[in-house]
């Protein structure tokens, strides 16, 4: 996985960084995320975590009852890392809490976002003497959804590529601003 999050800064890179301002902004529809939106979204979105990794990472980390205890892990880890996979199979309707800004997103969102993929590299980098397995956490969304390490950042990876995936089509729309 650490490999495949530093390919998604590299992807970003390469398919986005010549692009204009308004080309960031422009939106296929009303309802539709731009490309700076997409990014701002991963940022949004994988930040929320980082409160428990940092402290997973300075073996500060301390489960509650529930995240040792929930029968339900396995089953919302398997169900969360199928729903974002890297190739869309089916859309999802992401919870508030994952919203990206509604405004225009400013050039700087090229910037934030190899920030916060560096710090999430960084991040999955120093769980190498963690059991990935048996270390549980829960979801932004609600402590009662609860799933492993492994598969949080299962999940957070494929996610990257997934909304990287989705800034593309929106680039490569036909009506994309040239």
């Amino acid at each position: 996985m650490l490999q495949k999050g530093k390919e998604a800064g590299e992807r970003v890179k390469r398919d986005f960084s010549n692009i204009t301002l308004s080309q960031l902004n422009w939106k296929p529809a009303p309802d539709s995320w731009s490309i700076g939106q997409c990014l701002d979204h991963l940022i949004v979105s994988d930040c929320l975590y980082y409160p428990a990794f940092k402290k997973i990472a300075e073996n500060k980390y301390k489960m509650t009852f529930w995240q040792k205890r929930s029968p339900l892990s396995k089953m919302f880890g398997t169900i969360l890392v199928t729903q974002m996979q890297e190739n869309v199979k089916r859309k999802v309707k992401t919870a508030r809490v994952f919203y990206p800004s509604a405004s225009e997103i400013d050039a700087g969102i090229f910037d934030r976002f190899h920030k916060h993929l560096d710090s999430l590299v960084e991040y999955i980098g120093g769980f190498k003497d963690v059991d990935l397995d048996k270390t549980r956490l829960a979801s932004p969304v609600s402590n009662f959804i609860t799933y492993s390490l492994r598969d949080a950042v299962t999940l957070l990876v494929n996610h990257e590529h997934r909304h990287i995936n989705q800034a593309i089509r929106v680039k490569t729309r036909e009506e994309f601003p040239k």
